[in-house]
């Protein structure tokens, strides 16, 4: 009987579980498919498998060499070929100058954690990967085949350089559309891998045609990331485009048949638009690939509950008012992951639900929807500051509620009642796993997350809308 794998373990969410890892070896047998690009084949084409980055521009590097080997050997004191075709995919993958694939460079000098500085950023760094993979793959070998490939242009403006190569009297029609593919590939690369955070560890599935799947929901992509209005959806689709390109639209993460991949905000406890692929499965099945999805496609028509009387009503200008220096004592006995079919379903549907349950000492029970824990970490407010920064806040009164009480209750909870004087609700997580189950329980409007060790809620005075209640998370911070 073969051992049970390793638990996949978040040690921001005090250890807890999700799934279990992948065998390193197992992975390792997997990448051992034959990547050898064509034998003896004049026409070039893809094997299919699973692949690293690395290995991706590895096989894609026959292309290339069989352009140099074509184009013949270099004139003395000339710049060499493949120096110039190299340099030509620098300029491509840049995120300015002329040749840019992915013209948005000037959002890394800008303000704050935009989509597209984030994006900007991540071009960048894959970007300088992929092209020292493209240095370090294997050289032009002269007894390789002569390769062919039809490839229809793309409009990727080449260098000077490449320009003067591939229409000069060394080249012929053949060669220029083996540059433009070769080119193209490690663009589509670059743009599936632009959701990862780790990207560099993510396990790809290429079939024949490499990485041309991504090729049409990356100019969906492209559009949003281009006017600023990127949205999370088309991340995720993005991102399934070289990893799990079987799953429909949506969902908040997935299961490939290579790790699972979910939003790295639930590793860190940030609102980044990031994905994080870890090598692990949530379910070993028949059908490999799984969408985990929302619970409640639209949580604005799902019912809300009135948080409920505080435990202790407590006014601002108080010495005994609570601070994040001062956590509560955590009264969970245990928490996991459950990963659910939804009802009512085709048995060989692809979607999944991802709950977290938990157990507290005094009996309470929770479960609360993972999809709905990302809503609340992308819509929360946080704030930095100390406890001396509002000094100049009026008196406000706080309501402080235990987190068990709140987790206890049904559906999304929330506060439309202003009977008590009572605007600020505060409640103590004593885990990170409380702060993030409060996060999927609370009506994810006004929420506001406290950070750092001399903070008290009169901190997030003014922080969120004007209006309504406020939510106020104290304690549980993750630890990334």
């Amino acid at each position: 009987m073969a051992a049970a794998r390793p638990l996949n373990r978040i040690p921001a969410l005090d250890g807890l579980a999700l799934g279990r890892l992948i065998d390193p070896a197992t992975q390792a047998a997997i990448n051992k498919i034959n990547h050898t690009a064509n034998g003896n084949s004049a026409k070039w084409r893809f094997q299919p498998g699973t692949y690293t980055i690395k290995q991706v521009v590895e096989h894609l590097a026959p292309l290339l060499n069989s352009l140099i080997t074509q184009l013949g050997q270099d004139p003395p004191g000339a710049v060499p070929s493949r120096k110039i075709l190299i340099d030509g995919l620098r300029s491509c993958l840049a995120t300015t100058g002329r040749e840019s694939t992915l013209p948005i460079g000037d959002a890394v000098n800008v303000a704050g954690e935009s989509a597209r500085k984030v994006m900007a950023n991540q071009a960048q760094r894959i970007g300088s990967l992929l092209v020292r993979c493209a240095q370090n793959a294997p050289p032009p070998d002269v007894t390789g085949p002569q390769l062919t490939v039809r490839s229809p242009c793309e409009g990727h403006v080449w260098t000077r350089e490449v320009a003067g190569l591939l229409i000069g009297p060394r080249s012929n029609g053949n060669l220029m559309q083996m540059y433009n593919e070769w080119l193209h590939q490690i663009v589509l690369l670059r743009d599936g891998l632009l959701p990862f955070e780790n990207f560099d560890e993510v396990q790809l599935t290429i079939k024949q045609d490499g990485t041309r799947p991504v090729g049409d929901i990356r100019s969906k992509f492209l559009m949003q990331i281009m006017t600023a209005q990127v949205k999370r959806t088309t991340v995720i689709d993005v991102a399934k485009g070289l990893t799990a390109s079987s799953l429909p639209s949506g969902g908040y993460g997935f299961q490939s048949g290579s790790g699972i991949v979910m939003p790295l905000s639930l590793f860190t406890g940030s609102s980044s638009i990031l994905l994080k692929y870890v090598p692990a499965t949530v379910e070993d099945s028949k059908n490999q690939e799984l969408l985990f999805d929302y619970e409640n496609k639209d949580y604005f028509s799902v019912p809300r509950h009135e948080i409920g009387a505080p435990i202790e009503v407590t006014s601002s200008a108080s010495s005994t008012s609570p601070k994040n220096s001062t956590p509560a004592v955590s009264n969970l006995m245990s928490s996991s992951f459950a990963v659910e079919k939804p009802t009512e379903t085709d048995p060989s549907s692809q979607i999944r639900h991802i709950k977290l349950h938990g157990n507290f000492k005094e009996g309470v029970e929770f479960s609360v929807d993972v999809g709905q824990i990302t809503r609340g970490l992308r819509y929360a407010y946080r704030t930095a500051s100390s406890d001396n920064d509002n000094q100049s806040a009026e008196p406000s009164s706080f309501g402080i509620h235990k987190a068990s009480d709140v987790l206890s209750l049904p559906d999304l909870v929330t506060s439309t009642s202003h009977s008590d004087g009572v605007r600020l609700h505060v409640i103590q997580a004593g885990s990170a796993v409380e702060r993030m189950a409060l996060l999927g329980k609370l009506y994810p409007e006004n929420v506001v997350l406290l950070s750092g060790e001399k903070q008290s809620p009169i901190s997030a005075l003014g922080v969120g809308k004007g209006f309504g209640p406020q939510f106020v998370i104290i304690g549980g911070e993750v630890v990334a």
